[in-house]
């Protein structure tokens, strides 16, 4: 009660403010444990656990120039979700090398290539070049594709194109929809033998939200990659508009379009949940040590990253540093793309490409078999 002494008006109305933003800071660390089928507006909450924590920051600030001990409100708030902070920031300032580590046992790669074009955009072979051109520079051991598409033959014949650039044959390749000319799925390559794979169908079969694997045999030691693309949540360029507008401000919130938008965001939480079900259920008959990658179209405060990364490594949290975010669109604007890895394996980098061609920056990680 001695902090409310010889407080402004306007300090109550940020002390208000602060307590309304503490409350709902500890109810985004709910997010990554409630289960959505369960109570899905918690969901909401760690989607905005970023604003929920820069707002907070904002009101320390604030207090420390006011030279009041409220300041400790938002710090202490802040530190009792320290686990879930490290899943959003990574605390440490290193510089990648390009190079592949020395110790690695393998590097891995994932990127939704968004069909080889920019967002919103038609084919174009300078997009296509240019993604090419990472692969080329990156060298990854194995990489798994989101939104992968080729032609049979010609200039996108992608399958051709990687299997040259990484100097191997070996890749597997599920697409969902595809016709005489063009696949369009998911696929995996790998510069080690792979002795065996499968798809785990996640949604309807025309759907590219689903999983694949492959295991893969290095010398004496196999493992097993999978490539994991989960809902998708699917806003058409109406919703993009509406999202464009209110960030610019230059138009007022409209109830029917945020609606649609909630509604959106609801389902796509609820399906992710069941599939990463599904995936863990999978992983845990698998008899070699496991990577899980990909797309999971879902923040590092959520059930679905929560659930999957149960027991395993998140190579970000592990070496990431910064915000770790993945995704260049226009929302969600965070890091929803993933490496994960059994105990059995240390993580000795991470990295993200910030080069924007796809909507999504693609993510690597040199990794040691134990």
């Amino acid at each position: 009660m001695k902090a409310k002494r010889g407080l402004t008006f306007i300090d109550k109305f940020f002390l208000w403010i602060n307590i309304f933003l503490c409350v709902c800071l500890f109810i985004s660390y709910l997010a990554p444990v409630i289960n959505p089928t369960k109570f899905w507006p918690v969901a909401f909450f760690g989607l905005a656990y970023p604003l929920l924590l820069l707002g907070n920051v904002i009101l320390i600030v604030y207090w420390l120039f006011r030279k009041k001990s409220l300041v400790f409100l938002s710090i202490v708030c802040i530190g009792i979700g320290w686990r879930v902070l490290n899943r959003n920031i990574g605390m440490r300032f290193i510089s990648p090398e390009s190079s592949k580590s020395s110790a690695a046992f393998a590097r891995i790669m994932t990127y939704n290539v968004h069909n080889f074009k920019r967002y919103g955009s038609k084919n174009d072979l300078s997009t296509k070049q240019e993604i090419l051109q990472i692969i080329k520079d990156q060298q990854p051991d194995v990489i798994g594709f989101q939104e992968f598409y080729t032609r049979k033959k010609g200039q996108y014949d992608m399958l051709d194109s990687i299997q040259k650039i990484l100097g191997s044959k070996n890749y597997y390749f599920e697409p969902v929809r595809s016709n005489a000319d063009v696949g369009i799925g998911q696929a995996v390559f790998s510069k080690f033998p792979i002795i065996a794979h499968g798809m785990i169908q996640l949604s309807e079969p025309t759907s590219e939200n689903q999983c694949i694997y492959v295991d893969i045999k290095k010398g004496n030691k196999p493992f097993r990659f999978y490539s994991v693309h989960l809902q998708s949540i699917r806003f058409d360029p109406d919703d993009y508009r509406y999202l464009n507008s209110v960030s610019k401000q230059d138009g007022k919130p409209e109830v029917g379009s945020a609606k649609r938008l909630g509604s959106k965001l609801k389902t796509a939480f609820l399906k992710r949940s069941d599939q990463v079900f599904k995936i863990k259920a999978h992983a845990a008959t698998c008899p070699y040590p496991y990577i899980i990658s990909g797309d999971f179209n879902d923040t590092p405060t959520s059930f679905a990253l929560a659930k999957m990364s149960g027991g395993m490594k998140n190579a970000f949290a592990e070496c990431g540093s910064g915000l770790g975010r993945t995704y260049n669109g226009s929302f969600p604007n965070y890091q929803i793309d993933y490496i994960l890895a059994t105990p059995q394996f240390d993580v000795l980098n991470y990295y993200i490409i910030e080069k924007k061609l796809s909507d999504h920056y693609p993510v690597r990680s040199d990794l040691d078999l134990k």
